[in-house]
């Protein structure tokens, strides 16, 4: 057995071991996970800033004598007050609601308030309603104004005036839906002040901000919650310690708004303000929350873990794990179906059974015959292969990768036994009820589910033209049979990518990868440089290094071949 792969399997015996050992800020607060407090005050900020300064977490982790589960208690500075919302007529600077922000030792204030009351609201004058609140700002700092936390259905606008009247920043929709976030430097020590308003068609901010009157009308009402913080940003950072082929998982709760993971080089990994773990199996020990990531370490070595993009107490959760295949000393096998028939597509977010077309009903729309088929699949096979198997073993971070490929053409049909996947190609979206040409029952970063259902469409991949269809790619001189096989490997090797745990890449810029998303296809298919698929100047397009695709949410740089590697990664002998 080699080493890495006995201190995964030793790691079980972790929970006993790591709750006796001695580690400063740490404490078994049950046999389940370490519990740590943040060793920076709760007031300040700038001690754990950096990678270099990055409290660490020495008994987290996937070795031996270390736990893999793990809580952060900490603080990001300021902690908000509370205070109560503010009285009408506030709608003007020389009304605005008093924070203490800068006077009164409070970096931070936290309130409620309704938009369309006071003297100019709905049952007013309803030249709008506009809530002002005054701080003193100091030069450098960050002024922070967000209405997160409002009903969604309140649509803000937010604004900063320096005591002059000038508008020097504002925001509309850089918050969760309708709602604001404005970040704004302060340039100067003084007196500021922020408005909250209804959205309008005719004005967002009132024409003379010292006249509470001066208002557009027609803007939107409703009740809203603000938080106000003119302070240095804090951020906290956690050092932990992975192997290569660790599965790293954290989510967080409460206060902050983003986590991020930057490599021992200080690269960034991946940082996440949203929660991406929606598509994870329910076998899956990584942990989820309003804000989460998973991550599969590269290398050996201590990387950071931080927290920001937030004012007050909250809850880091960390869990670091092998892969599945690996630690359960099991070899997973996907199964290659070209035949149709009744599928459920319930785990692929459909509405149950349905019945899908086979390969063969596709073939004419390429120009092929049934004679084809067999030299297609023996294409597609030999695509697959490559991609997933061959080339994750030879070009990827873990020599140990191993996996089974059979299909429907040459074996039994195997789904439905242990640690079988399986690859439906064919089937229309009008049979199918679903949108997208491949379509994966999950995103499992370590591949902790071994049975689960892929489905790659083919109907508008065999469409007369359009970016989607191979056809686009083909003339006279194309050898079709090569170019449908290959294309149509390279996207069952995408599905099989999103199975063993990768994310969409951003399929806009230059970098051609199997896990581009939608939008790229002559890309993701191969084409060369002539434009033309099935020609000498075909691209065999492979797992590799490429920023996340935007829809994921995620920002920072994956290795897809990486992950793949360590989600396949061969059981102990």
């Amino acid at each position: 057995m080699n080493p890495m792969i006995r201190r995964a399997v030793l790691a079980g015996s972790a929970l006993a071991i790591a709750a006796a050992v001695s580690v400063p800020g740490a404490s078994a607060a049950t046999s389940a996970a370490l519990s740590y407090t943040e060793s920076e005050p709760a007031t300040a900020a700038g001690q754990n800033d950096s990678a270099s300064s990055a409290q660490r977490l020495y008994a987290f982790g996937t070795a031996s004598w270390k736990n893999p589960a793990a809580t952060v208690q900490g603080t990001l500075s300021p902690s908000p007050v509370a205070i109560a919302a503010g009285e009408e007529d506030n709608g003007a600077i020389p009304l605005a609601t008093a924070t203490g922000i800068g006077t009164d030792d409070r970096g931070a204030i936290s309130t409620t308030g309704q938009l369309g009351d006071g003297p100019h609201g709905t049952l007013g004058d309803k030249t709008g309603d506009f809530d002002f609140y005054k701080l003193t700002g100091t030069a450098g700092h960050t002024l922070t104004v967000n209405t997160d936390g409002s009903l969604a259905s309140t649509n803000t606008v937010v604004g900063v005036y320096n005591a002059a009247g000038e508008l020097l920043a504002s925001d509309d929709d850089s918050g969760a839906g309708l709602l604001s976030k404005l970040v704004y430097t302060v340039p100067a020590t003084g007196d500021y002040y922020v408005v909250v308003a209804g959205k309008s068609p005719a004005g967002d901010f009132s024409a003379d901000p010292n006249n509470s009157g001066s208002g557009h009308g027609s803007a939107d009402t409703g009740t809203y919650q603000v938080l106000i913080a003119a302070a240095p940003l804090d951020k906290d950072l956690y050092a932990v310690q992975l192997a290569k082929g660790d599965v790293l998982g954290g989510s967080l709760a409460a206060t902050g708004k983003r986590l991020t993971v930057l490599r021992p080089n200080g690269t960034q990994a991946v940082s996440s303000d949203l929660s991406v773990t929606a598509k994870l199996p329910a076998s899956s020990p990584l942990p989820r929350g309003p804000v989460d990531f998973a991550y599969v370490a590269e290398a050996a070595g201590w990387y950071a873990v931080s927290v920001t993009d937030g004012f007050g107490p909250y809850d880091l959760t960390l869990g670091a794990f092998r892969s599945s295949t690996e630690t359960a000393a099991t070899e997973q096998t996907f199964f290659l179906d070209f035949d149709g028939g009744q599928i459920d597509t319930a785990p692929l977010g459909g509405t149950g059974v349905r019945q899908l077309s086979g390969l063969s009903a596709f073939l004419p729309n390429w120009g092929l015959t049934s004679a084809d088929e067999s030299a297609v699949i023996n294409k597609v096979v030999a695509v697959v292969t490559e991609n997933v198997k061959n080339d994750v073993k030879s070009k990827g971070l873990n020599p140990y990768v191993d996996v089974k490929f059979r299909n429907s053409r040459d074996d039994a049909d195997s789904f439905g036994t242990a640690n079988v996947s399986r690859v439906v190609v064919g089937g229309r979206t009008a049979e199918s009820g679903l949108g997208r040409v491949g379509t994966a029952q999950s995103i499992d970063p370590g591949n902790f589910a071994h049975e689960e259902t892929a489905l790659v469409q083919l109907d508008r991949v065999s469409a007369a033209s359009g970016a989607i269809s191979v056809n686009t790619y083909l003339t006279a001189n194309s050898d079709r049979i090569a170019f449908v096989g290959q294309a149509l490997g390279n996207l069952v090797s995408r599905e099989i990518g999103h199975l063993v745990g990768n994310y969409d890449t951003d399929q806009t810029n230059p970098v051609a990868n199997l896990m581009d998303a939608d939008g790229n296809f002559p890309g993701l298919y191969g084409v060369g440089a002539d434009g033309f698929g099935g020609t000498a100047d075909d691209v065999d397009v492979d797992f590799g290094k490429d920023s996340y695709a935007p829809a994921t949410g995620l920002t920072g740089t994956q290795d897809t071949l990486n992950v793949a590697a360590w989600g396949l990664s061969k059981p102990c002998n």
